[in-house]
């Protein structure tokens, strides 16, 4: 194997896989600005953060690569050196981490209003941040990729907390939100829907994380960690993202629309309760129901924000 493999091969397989995954979250913020949804300015804010971040980061480590293949092509001794560029990356991605989940505790608090569960998740995320910045902070000051070995304790607890707590909130969130399906086809299918949409961001930012730990232990002298831990930010802001601009879908389910095409169920009970909300309609049919149930469960359940002009 070339000793480039490892280095010059590792930074373009990580930039490779980070500027596919930046045109997938550019995407989403696309089309979060053309849906026009009806959020407060503390989600449009860190939405706005999370672009900024993303769109920063890329360039960097744009600029890493040219730093390394092409301005000092001539000069392989050069790959033994650490820029800025590392420093700015693992802080970049603890902030998006830190940020996102944030916004998941936030939404796993609002169904299972467990406070010293989502306390205990937020000290953690808290730490793991903590532990992504000194990390960071201390390579850059290290000058040299072959002195990373005290580094790996710090590495262990960052990435490992992130991907442990990913999978702790994915698990309870997909639980509560389990919890609240119906026997009702439609509103079964939007929990299901925010369900594979928990287990999938939870999923991937683990793997990521643990795949960038395992690197950073076996090849700490390498690039070999930056495959999977460049993209890791981008990650983060698209299980974000995915989770906010899925809900003009799961709204066409929930309201009925021409194109949701979903089909209706037709026998429906006479008297509702949910979150103190009753419905008695005796004399609609088993459709308008089912329709005013699923908006019920999506305003009081599942907490999913309206839509404001959306088409």
């Amino acid at each position: 194997m070339s000793p480039f493999s490892l280095t010059i091969g590792a930074l373009l397989i990580g930039f490779s896989l980070n500027i596919y995954l930046y045109g997938l979250v550019s995407y989403q913020y696309v089309a979060y600005v053309t849906i026009k949804f009806d959020d407060p300015i503390w989600l449009r804010t860190l939405v706005a953060i999370l672009f900024v971040i993303d769109t920063s980061e890329t360039i960097v480590e744009l600029y890493g690569l040219w730093y390394f293949a092409v301005e000092n092509y001539a000069n392989p001794s050069i790959l033994a050196d650490v820029t800025w560029v590392w420093p700015f990356c693992g802080v970049a991605n603890s902030i998006t981490a830190l940020i996102v989940k944030g916004f998941f505790l936030r939404r796993l608090w609002g169904l299972t209003r467990q406070v010293w569960l989502c306390g205990f998740l937020a000290l953690l995320a808290a730490g793991a941040f903590l532990c992504g910045v000194i990390a960071s902070t201390k390579a850059g000051l290290l000058i040299d990729v072959t002195k990373f070995t005290p580094l790996i304790p710090l590495v262990i607890a960052w990435l490992a907390i992130e991907a442990g707590v990913d999978t702790i909130i994915t698990v309870i969130l997909s639980r509560a939100l389990w919890r609240s399906k119906t026997g009702l086809a439609r509103t079964n299918t939007v929990i299901h829907r925010c369900i594979r949409a928990a287990v999938q961001s939870g999923l991937f930012s683990s793997v990521c994380a643990l795949a960038s730990l395992l690197c950073f232990v076996f090849w700490t002298d390498t690039y070999v960690y930056v495959t999977p831990g460049w993209p890791l930010g981008r990650i983060y802001s698209y299980s974000l993202l995915y989770t906010l601009v899925i809900r003009k879908e799961l709204s066409d389910i929930a309201y009925g629309t021409p194109d949701a095409g979903e089909a209706r169920v037709n026998s429906f009970p006479m008297s509702l309760q949910i979150s103190s909300v009753h419905f008695h309609q005796d004399t609609v049919d088993g459709a308008q129901r089912e329709s005013a149930f699923v908006k019920a469960s999506l305003d009081r359940r599942i907490v999913i924000p309206s839509l404001k002009g959306s088409a």
